[in-house]
């Protein structure tokens, strides 16, 4: 490119840019003092999580069963990690088909 065609391009991409200054916002910023989802949802996230647990725990020491499974069981299941192993299989697949 020689000169004139730059400054004449550098020209256009400042008018260019120059028009968008122009216009209004159309953007709406948000809230200053709000906080995000994640902090809303986070306390009642934990108070589930403890309140599970809790529920567990006391089902594990009095014997009872949950849903016709024990504590026993369900322990077992998650330790067992079979669904877990075969999502990362899953996902390594996905993996190994995309490289």
């Amino acid at each position: 490119m020689d000169m004139d065609r730059i400054d004449a391009r550098k020209e256009y991409v400042r008018r260019a840019r120059a028009s968008f200054d122009d216009q209004e916002d159309w953007t709406h910023p948000a809230p200053e003092n709000e906080e995000p989802a994640l902090g809303a949802t986070l306390g009642l996230r934990l108070v589930l999580g403890l309140l599970f647990f809790l529920l567990f725990v006391l089902a594990d020491v009095t014997n009872h069963r949950i849903l016709d499974h024990s504590t026993k069981e369900i322990a077992a299941q998650i330790a067992e990690k079979d669904s877990y192993t075969n999502i990362e299989k899953y996902v390594m697949m996905l993996f190994a088909e995309n490289n």
